[in-house]
C-alpha cells in the first residue's frame, strides 16, 4: 500500500519544486510593478528600499513556511497510510499463517515461496523441507501433475482465477489426499505473472462422508424399491383375496337368498295343509289336536328363522331401504300387541303405557314394528307363565324411547354387552322356552342403527331384562 501511495507524494513535490519558484518570481514582478511603483513614485528612493527589505524579508520566509508546512502534511498523511498498509499486511501474513487452509505463494515458475500453518498441518512438510519446489510435486508424482498445474496456470492467467478445482495430492506420509484447489493470477509487468496465490483445502473427510452418503442413499433407495416390489405383490394378493372374498359373499348370499326363499315356500304349504286339517278333519283326537299345535309351532319357528337370516344378509348387503318419516310411536306399540295378544291368548298380559302427547319420531313404521315384535317375543319367551310384559314409553327433546320388560331371570353381566352380536345366545339349552338363533337381536339393532337410533339391554332393578331402542325426534332433526 506504501508502494501506490509513493507516485501521488513524488508527483506533488515534484510539481511544488517547480511551483515554488515561479510562485517567488511572480510575486517579485507583481510587486515590483504594481505596489512597488506607485510607492516609489510617492516617496524617496531610501523609504523605497526599507519597504523592498520588509517586503522580501516577510513574503518569501511566509511563502516557504507555508510549502514547508504542506510538505510535512503529505509527510504525515504518507505515514499514516504506511503504517495502516503495514499493520494490513501484519493482519493478512497473520491470518494466512494461522488459517487451517493451506496457503500457499508461487513465484511466476509455479515454485512454492510462501507455506503456511495450514499447509504444514495437511502436507506434514516443514517450510525449509519445501520452498522452492514446484507446486506440482504436492499433487502426486509424474508427468500428469505438472501437466495439471500448466493447465491450471493458463486457466488462471485467462481468467484470473481457477475456483473450487477437485484434486488429488500426497502428504509427506505418501497418503492420498482429497484437495480443493483455488488458483489465483498475480499479474507482473508487460503481461507477465507475478507470481500465484494458492489455496489448498483438505475435503478428504467430506468427501469420504459424501460417499457414505451416497452409499446410504443407493441402499434405501434399493430397500425401498424391495419393499415397493413386496407391497405391490402383497397389494395384488389382497386384491385378489378381495376378489375372491368378494366372489364368495356373493355366492354366500345367493345361496342364503335360493335357500331361505326354497324353504319359505314349503312351509307356507305346510301350514295351510296343517290348518286345513285342522278344519276339515271330521274325527280329531287329543293326539291329533295336540300334533297339530306343534308342527304349527315348528313351521312358525322356522319360518322366523327364515326370516331373520332375509334380513340379516339384505342389511349386511346394504340392500334393505329405509321409508323414514315422522311418526307417532304408540299406534305402532298398540298394533303390535294386539297382534301378540292375538297369538298368546290370555295366557300372556301386555301392559302398555298411557302417554298421549309424545313427540314423531323419523323412523320406518313397518321396521319398529318389527323390532318392537322381535323384542315382545323374546319377553314372552323368557317371562314365566302368567307374569306380564310391561312396555314403557318416554321422551325427551331429543328422542323417544321405548323399553320392553319382561319377568325372567335376567341376562348374565357378561351378556349385556354381546347380547345384539350376531348368533350370540345368553343360554344355549334346548328347552323350547328359550329356543332361538341368536338373529333377531342382532337383526333388531341394525335396524334401529339403520334409522339413526341407538338400542341397548339392562336388568331390571326387579329382575328380568329390560331392552330399549330410541329414536330421533323428527322436530329436532329439522332444526339441525
Amino acid at each position: 500500500m506504501s508502494t501506490l501511495l509513493a507516485p501521488p507524494l513524488r508527483q506533488r513535490v515534484g510539481r511544488l519544486r517547480w511551483a515554488l519558484p515561479l510562485a517567488i518570481g511572480l510575486l517579485a514582478v507583481g510587486y515590483e510593478l504594481g505596489p512597488g511603483r506607485w510607492i516609489h513614485d510617492r516617496i524617496g528612493a531610501a523609504d523605497y528600499f526599507d519597504l523592498d527589505i520588509l517586503f522580501y524579508a516577510t513574503a518569501a520566509p511566509l511563502l516557504a513556511y507555508w510549502v514547508l508546512t504542506l510538505i510535512s502534511q503529505w509527510l504525515d498523511e504518507k505515514d499514516r497510510a504506511g503504517q495502516l498498509a503495514r499493520a494490513s499486511e501484519l493482519r493478512l501474513a497473520s491470518v494466512m499463517a494461522a488459517s487451517a487452509d493451506a496457503i500457499l505463494g508461487l513465484d511466476a515458475a509455479g515454485r512454492i515461496e510462501s507455506w503456511n500453518r495450514g499447509a504444514e498441518l495437511i502436507f506434514g512438510h516443514q517450510a525449509r523441507g519445501i520452498l522452492g519446489h514446484p507446486l506440482s510435486d504436492l499433487l502426486g508424482p509424474g508427468e500428469a501433475a505438472e501437466v495439471e498445474l500448466r493447465w491450471l496456470m493458463e486457466g488462471a492467467q485467462r481468467e484470473g482465477f481457477v475456483r473450487g478445482h477437485e484434486t488429488t495430492g500426497r502428504d509427506r506420509a505418501g497418503r492420498t489426499l482429497a484437495l480443493e484447489l483455488t488458483l489465483t493470477y498475480l499479474p507482473g509487468q508487460a503481461g507477465q505473472p507475478a507470481g500465484w496465490s494458492v489455496i489448498l483445502r483438505d475435503v478428504t473427510e467430506r468427501q469420504r462422508r459424501e460417499a457414505e452418503i451416497h452409499n446410504l442413499n443407493a441402499s434405501l433407495n434399493e430397500q425401498v424399491a424391495r419393499r415397493t416390489h413386496e407391497l405391490g405383490e402383497k397389494v395384488a394378493q389382497l386384491a385378489l383375496a378381495n376378489a375372491e372374498l368378494q366372489k364368495l359373499d356373493q355366492t354366500r348370499s345367493e345361496f342364503v337368498s335360493l335357500v331361505s326363499h326354497q324353504i319359505r315356500a314349503p312351509l307356507t304349504n305346510m301350514r295351510g295343509a296343517v290348518e286345513r286339517m285342522g278344519s276339515d278333519c271330521g274325527a280329531i283326537n287329543t293326539t291329533c289336536t295336540r300334533m297339530f299345535a306343534i308342527m304349527n309351532q315348528q313351521a312358525e319357528r322356522l319360518d322366523n328363522l327364515v326370516r331373520d337370516v332375509l334380513s340379516a344378509a339384505r342389511l349386511e348387503a346394504g340392500e334393505m331401504l329405509m321409508q323414514c318419516e315422522p311418526i307417532s310411536l304408540l299406534p305402532v306399540v298398540q298394533q303390535v300387541a294386539e297382534q301378540m295378544r292375538a297369538r298368546t291368548g290370555a295366557s300372556r298380559p301386555i301392559r302398555l303405557p298411557t302417554k298421549p302427547g309424545l313427540p314423531l319420531v323419523f323412523a320406518d313404521r313397518d321396521r319398529v314394528a318389527e323390532v318392537l315384535a322381535n323384542l315382545l317375543d323374546n319377553a314372552d319367551k323368557y317371562s314365566p307363565p302368567g307374569q306380564p310384559v310391561v312396555v314403557d314409553v318416554r321422551a325427551d327433546q331429543a328422542e323417544v324411547t321405548i323399553s320392553v320388560a319382561d319377568a325372567g331371570r335376567g341376562l348374565p353381566p357378561g351378556a349385556l354387552e354381546h347380547v345384539f352380536d350376531k348368533f350370540f345366545r345368553a343360554d344355549n339349552s334346548d328347552s323350547q322356552s328359550v329356543y332361538g338363533y341368536g338373529l333377531g337381536l342382532y337383526v333388531c339393532r341394525r335396524l334401529i342403527e339403520a334409522q339413526g337410533g341407538r338400542i341397548w339391554a339392562e336388568n331390571g332393578p326387579r329382575g328380568g331384562a329390560v331392552f330399549s331402542f330410541a329414536l330421533p325426534v323428527a322436530a329436532s332433526l329439522a332444526r339441525a
